[in-house]
């Protein structure tokens, strides 16, 4: 561990700008008295409600049987649909068929498990009856809804879009279609739905839902105050069927008499909207994605007619043909080759795979750098359907923009098409292109190369074939031979035998030495031709990894870690003039958890959460969040905002010492800024791997100084672990709290006076302060001092409020506080002096 952030260490070493600098200034983990920053406002990075995309609808009204897909009129529009020609297929069955599979496979690279159903030209019956079935399998998860109207009428300024009759799939006309209103669409799939709207004047269908989501909340608000005068409050989720029926037929009659008495029209009371009135207000988590706000799509032929859809499914390929478009001179790419790179999109060590990780890495930069932190974090971290759809919404805003089109999303991003991240894009797939004519021609002559091991293995077999029919034959008419020589024998008695008959079966004969030298050589030529087939595979093997390893990799993770490294160097350089100057003015240390204003956010944080995926990147990934983490409260907070704590969480049991040694540390940054985390730590046996990693520390006499402060964060944060009133885990705790309190013991004669400091500000502020009965009469035990038994009794603290803790131990830890508070460092005594005087304050009145 040493040796990987020591003075020998590379460019990502913590040495440079940290390692000095983090023993220099005062932790941030614990004031010395105090535990006041575990008690700090963070920013809400928990997600607050755990909902997932279950199924989604592919709504698609192309009217195929129309003349705008006859081949005499496409020259002039854009007509691709799902990355098909509809022109190319003869009949509109196989049209269906081939369009609803390409759309399937498309969404199909979204993350998360959905049952995906097209409706290709459906009509209104169709539609309502899958869209209920859906909201009944998927009961309270989200349901993603997608509409193409590329063969339908625009929606209407009142935000109908439209829809089939049913049983009229033809050329529509005015009378084949109908309008299906936001309502009517709401009533059917319910919330939450994310809705993507691929049609011109999309926004209109959006304005519709937002007009009609303000005329509910204004009817529950009314709802609500009837409630109230009936004396009807607020009820919570865990009321009964029965109790909420009985409460709805109450606010309906007061409804139905305040109608009455106003002399209104009696409606009939909306039962659904009486139980949400009732229940505890809950936000609204419907997502619109809207291909255009007030424009038509576009026409051009070279761009497909589904360009929306296409930017938000198949962002790669979208952006690949983007570049082409825009550079037609720059490379000697086809529109053509562009659907050849070779790999997939989840093998991040092929070419395709590596674009799709950094684009994914570029748009989450993007947008953790326009959000504000909260709309982030619910966005972009809570579904990963909805995430990934965020992230290609932010590449559709880029490509769309370029055509005149100006696409929209509810909840609102801002737009960032102008963003400086998209040279960097720019210049990737650049990079990546001008190896793609190279690549294409070494994957060609791959194959013919394949082909022909094939074709030489068929040839192969089939002369082996031969040669054992060969041999069977020639073993029959051996047999035949010697039959007539027995025959002889038997009949004309003994005579001679004819040399040639004798030596059919004479086992010595060249004959059947022929035989046996054709079986031996057969057996040569056999393990001679394996031998050829295993050097031929030898050959295929390092041929093959010869073309994979032709791709030369891209070096933007390289890149952007050492630009994080720069970032760090240079904030720390910050922090140390700021904390000089605090220390000059006597300013207490700041516990916030803003960015210093004389700081700029680092831009790489989500790139260095892709990159902690990435086993190649890993280790050097967490030693520079490791110093990201040693600048500040803010630091850490931002870390669990960006969302590297399930990653960090899986790390703890990693087979690697390095990597899990740097885990710990920051798992002890940043429990000690969020105790709630204490129960992750112990549901994960992350208590364990602490307290292994002390007691490792603690025994080795030689660490480096540095060593000793991480040392001495363990401490804090190990304890900070035990603080969980979680009841279940009370074993547990119980458990990793006797193998703490053991390694404070051992650690409090250690040589690092930061170790013995922060040993004392555990003891002293943390220990005593959860169990001062304990502490008090143990103290009572040291001076001389015995307590009646009817004031211990009354001292006794519930056990369900707090761990029990034996009476040895508690003295034990008074004498190492007794020892501490006569330390030659003044820090030290410090700390212990004034713990040991309020104990025996304490003890001294209670006496």
């Amino acid at each position: 561990m040493h040796e990987l952030i020591g003075d020998n260490a590379p460019s990502a070493s913590i040495r440079h700008g940290g390692q000095v600098h983090m023993e220099t200034r005062a932790d941030f983990h614990t004031h010395p008295r105090s535990l006041a920053l575990a008690n700090m406002q963070l920013d809400s990075w928990r997600p607050r409600h755990h909902i997932c995309t279950a199924g989604a609808l592919l709504a698609v009204c192309l009217d195929l049987k129309s003349a705008k897909y006859s081949t005499a009129q496409n020259a002039y529009h854009a007509i691709m649909e799902a990355w098909t020609d509809p022109t190319t297929i003869s009949t509109v069955g196989q049209m269906h068929s081939v369009i609803s599979d390409n759309l399937v496979s498309q969404f199909e690279q979204l993350p998360g498990k959905i049952i995906y159903k097209p409706l290709i030209d459906c009509d209104v019956l169709r539609l309502q009856r899958n869209s209920l079935h859906f909201r009944n399998v998927a009961k309270d998860q989200r349901i993603l809804f997608h509409y193409n109207g590329h063969g339908m009428p625009p929606p209407t300024n009142d935000g109908c879009f439209w829809a089939f009759k049913p049983q009229t799939r033809s050329g529509y006309v005015a009378s084949d279609v109908v309008p299906v209103t936001a309502e009517t669409l709401l009533s059917w799939l319910g919330s939450p739905s994310l809705y993507i709207w691929d049609c011109a004047h999309a926004m209109n269908i959006v304005h519709a839902f937002e007009r009609h989501n303000t005329s509910r909340e204004k009817e529950i608000a009314r709802i609500r105050s009837i409630a109230l005068v009936a004396q009807i409050g607020t009820l919570s989720d865990n009321y009964t069927s029965e109790q909420m029926d009985v409460a709805c037929a109450q606010v309906a009659q007061l409804m139905t008499r305040t109608a009455n008495s106003e002399h209104q029209n009696i409606v009939h009371a909306n039962m659904e909207l009486i139980k949400l009135a009732l229940l505890p207000p809950q936000p609204c988590n419907d997502i619109h994605f809207a291909a255009t706000q007030s424009e038509t799509l576009p026409t051009n032929p070279e761009l497909p007619a589904d360009l929306f859809t296409a930017c938000m499914t198949t962002p790669v390929k979208a952006a690949v043909r983007f570049w082409i478009n825009r550079n037609p001179h720059a490379t000697k790419v086809t529109l053509e080759m562009c659907d050849q790179i070779p790999g997939t999109l989840k093998d991040r060590s092929t070419p395709l795979g590596e674009l799709c990780w950094i684009l994914t890495a570029i748009t989450d930069t993007i947008a953790w750098c326009t959000l504000p932190r909260s709309l982030f974090h619910k966005l972009f971290r809570e579904d990963a359907t909805v995430a990934s759809l965020f992230r290609n919404f932010i590449l559709a805003n880029r490509i769309l923009r370029h055509y005149n089109m100006r696409p929209q999303s509810r909840p609102a991003i801002p737009a960032s098409h102008t963003h400086p991240l998209w040279e960097s894009l720019d210049y990737e797939i650049d990079m990546c292109l001008k190896q793609l004519p190279r690549l294409l021609k070494e994957q060609h002559k791959r194959r013919q190369h394949e082909d022909k091991i094939k074709r030489s293995e068929e040839e192969r077999r089939i002369r082996a074939n031969k040669r054992k029919q060969r041999q069977s034959k020639s073993k029959s008419t051996d047999i035949e031979d010697l039959l007539d020589g027995i025959n002889m024998l038997k009949f004309n008695g003994p005579q001679k035998i004819p040399l040639e008959i004798a030596s059919s079966f004479n086992p010595w004969s060249s004959r059947n030495n022929r035989h046996r030298t054709n079986n031996f050589d057969s057996d040569e030529s056999s393990s001679e031709s394996s031998s050829d087939s295993d050097g031929a595979g030898d050959m295929r093997h390092s041929q093959y990894t010869g073309l994979v390893t032709g791709y030369v990799p891209s070096s933007f993770f390289v890149n952007q870690l050492r630009a994080f490294e720069i970032w760090l160097q240079q904030a720390a350089a910050s922090m140390t003039l700021f904390e000089a100057d605090q220390s000059a003015t006597k300013l207490p240390a700041s516990t916030s958890t803003c960015v210093p204003s004389f700081l700029e956010p680092p831009e790489q944080l989500p790139i260095m959460l892709q990159l902690i995926l990435s086993q190649t990147h890993r280790l050097s990934v967490l030693v520079l969040l490791y110093r990201f983490v040693n600048l500040g409260p803010w630091a850490a907070n931002m870390t669990l905002l960006v969302g590297f704590f399930t990653y960090l969480t899986k790390l703890l049991s990693s087979s690697t010492v390095e990597i899990q040694e740097l885990s710990i540390l920051i798992w002890a940054r940043l429990i000690a800024i969020d105790p709630s985390l204490s129960d992750d730590l112990l549901k994960e046996d992350g208590a364990q791997c602490l307290i292994a990693y002390l007691a490792k520390a603690s025994q080795a006499r030689d660490l480096h100084s540095s060593e000793k402060t991480r040392m001495s964060d363990s401490i804090v944060s190990a304890y900070l672990a035990l603080l969980s009133n979680n009841s279940d885990m009370r074993a547990t705790v119980l458990n990793v709290e006797r193998q703490v309190y053991a390694l404070l013991l051992q650690a409090a004669s250690d040589a690092s006076p930061m170790v013995r400091r922060e040993v004392a500000c555990v003891i002293g502020s943390s220990v005593f302060a959860s169990y001062m009965p304990q502490a008090i009469e143990a103290v009572a035990r040291v001076i001389g001092k015995d307590l009646r038994e009817h004031r211990r009794i009354s001292l006794q603290m519930d056990s369900d409020m707090a761990i029990e803790i034996t009476q040895e131990m508690m003295v034990r830890l008074y004498k190492i506080l007794l020892k501490l508070s006569t330390d030659g460092h003044p820090d030290v005594a410090l700390i212990a002096r004034e713990t040991c005087d309020v104990l025996q304050f304490g003890s001294s009145n209670t006496g």
